[in-house]
């Protein structure tokens, strides 16, 4: 048995030959929009991709560094409020009279301080120590440390322990003796003023 191919005439070929040639160019279009057009637009659609990527980490990366801009704002807005509610070091006589006014407003006596102020070095705050005794009834003492505690920032009691009446005075007096030590931190005084 053989196998024969039918063969068809020469006319009836001839009526597919248009029909042939409009397939071979639809499909020649698809191929060459498949490779021309398809392949590069999946490339770029790879590369927009790629870029849009970037760019969304390089918007959150400017969102984080906006946000600790605002916080190093509010920290260097912070700091400033802080340094000028120091006194500065042309002020602490006046610091220490204040102590001393408010001493006699609460009704103790505080008969003496002392003081001492740490070297400066550059423009950096220094530490300013006074220390005194506070003679006076239990009450007034009591309203003294308090009035301390909230009319400076900046003011912190370093220590405060009793201290005993002379012999002669224990019998008789309800007065009581604190010794206590305050600081501060002064910042510099302004150029042209006159140092303490």
């Amino acid at each position: 048995m053989t196998l024969r191919m039918p063969t068809l005439p020469m006319a009836v070929l001839r009526r597919f030959v248009p029909l042939s040639l409009v397939t071979l160019t639809t499909v020649g279009c698809a191929v060459f929009l498949y490779v021309g057009i398809r392949e590069p637009a999946g490339s770029r659609l790879e590369q927009a991709e790629t870029a849009f990527q970037t760019a969304k980490q390089n918007q959150a990366q400017l969102s984080r560094t906006r946000v600790l801009q605002e916080q190093a704002r509010t920290a260097q807005q912070h700091i400033e409020d802080v340094w000028k509610g120091l006194p500065t070091q042309n002020e602490f006589a006046s610091f220490a009279m204040a102590i001393s006014e408010v001493g006699r407003l609460e009704h103790v006596a505080i008969p003496g301080m002392a003081y001492h102020v740490e070297k400066a070095e550059g423009a950096v705050p220094v530490k300013a120590t006074l220390t005194f005794k506070v003679t006076g009834s239990y009450g007034a003492i009591y309203r003294f440390i308090h009035r301390l505690e909230l009319t400076e920032p900046y003011l912190v009691i370093e220590r405060l322990d009793a201290a005993r009446l002379d012999k002669s005075d224990r019998a008789s007096s309800t007065l009581l003796v604190f010794n206590v030590k305050v600081a501060t931190f002064l910042r510099p005084s302004p150029p042209g003023a006159q140092e303490l």
